[in-house]
């Protein structure tokens, strides 16, 4: 599992709850099962599923900042390097698997419209 920085995860984390927002609105309002419209809701949704794979997939390790300290001797040719790092560890590890989860609802929707276009006859 890789890890990511805080921003990456705000990023992430808006898109695929921006689609996962988007989905649940579109099960409250009645949204018409055209043919062309299947096929602009599906492709919306792209987004949301690779930023929610992304974020299952990162583990539970967000870096916060890295910083990297170059020490050089006047007298000889020694260099030391040191590289600090901090991260915020997220306490419940249920969020990879709730992150899992939006991914799956998400690609099914897609599929399911990308078979609503296939299989709609007007």
């Amino acid at each position: 599992m890789a890890d990511i920085s805080i921003l990456e995860f705000i990023v992430y984390g808006f898109i695929t709850y921006s689609s996962l927002l988007m989905l649940i609105i579109s099960t409250i309002k009645e949204v018409p099962t055209e043919r062309s419209g299947s096929i602009v809701r599906g492709i919306w949704l792209i987004p949301g599923v690779i930023t929610a794979f992304i974020l299952a997939s990162s583990g539970i390790n967000i870096v916060t900042s890295d910083t990297t300290n170059t020490i050089t001797s006047v007298n000889t040719t020694e260099v030391w390097t040191e590289t600090i790092s901090s991260s915020i560890v997220l306490q419940n590890p249920i969020w990879v698997t709730v992150h899992l989860l939006i991914f799956v609802v998400l690609i099914v929707y897609v599929v399911l419209q990308v078979l609503t276009l296939f299989t709609k006859i007007k």
